[in-house]
């Protein structure tokens, strides 16, 4: 009888513990991500989902998002082109042709990159680069450095601030001017 034994080292053969980390664990095309939410949801529908569980993100190609009311109205919608989902926090990074509508502000908001942090609920800009912010009105204001509460009720800039406001009409504001569209610049 012989017996014969073998012991193999597998050490050599480990995958390095980040390599891990950056490959998705999941992948998704043509997905609809949805949060549901007390206040009501967030869908997300994106070209590609790519799930990243040990980081605790969701990367998502051609986005389009849109913020429902508990009555299933739109308060929030827009786009970009990538998107990295913060499931630990649920922050949210948007880049590349951003753009984010509020239906109650009747504003939106052009960058190349966007950041909402949830807990603070402000949306906010880099610091060197430019963001636009439309009002159905005509009204356009712009600027570096941008950071706005989600309902964009307390917008500011750091710098390199311009724009255009129309005024509101008579009707609005009580002065009798007829609603002629005025503009002043600034």
């Amino acid at each position: 009888m012989a017996f014969t034994g073998c012991s193999l080292d597998y050490e050599d053969a480990r995958l390095d513990e980040d390599f891990d980390t950056d490959l998705p664990e999941a992948e998704f095309d043509d997905a609809v991500v949805t949060a549901v939410r007390e206040d009501g949801e967030v869908r997300l529908t994106a070209e590609r989902v790519q799930h990243y569980p040990r980081k605790q993100e969701q990367h998502l190609t051609n986005v389009r998002f849109q913020e429902l009311s508990s009555d299933g109205s739109v308060v929030t919608e827009g786009r970009a082109r990538e998107a990295r989902l913060y499931t630990d926090s649920d922050d949210v990074e948007l880049w590349g042709d951003v753009e984010l509508y509020s239906v109650e502000q009747e504003a939106w908001i052009f960058a190349e990159f966007l950041r909402y942090d949830h807990e603070a609920r402000v949306v906010s800009g880099r610091a060197d680069e430019r963001v636009r912010i439309e009002r159905d009105d005509g009204s356009t204001v712009s600027g570096l450095d941008f950071s706005a509460e989600l309902e964009f009720r307390d917008v500011s800039f750091g710098g390199e601030v311009r724009g255009t406001l129309v005024p509101r009409s008579r009707e609005d504001d009580g002065n009798g001017d007829g609603g002629d569209g005025d503009r002043s610049e600034r």
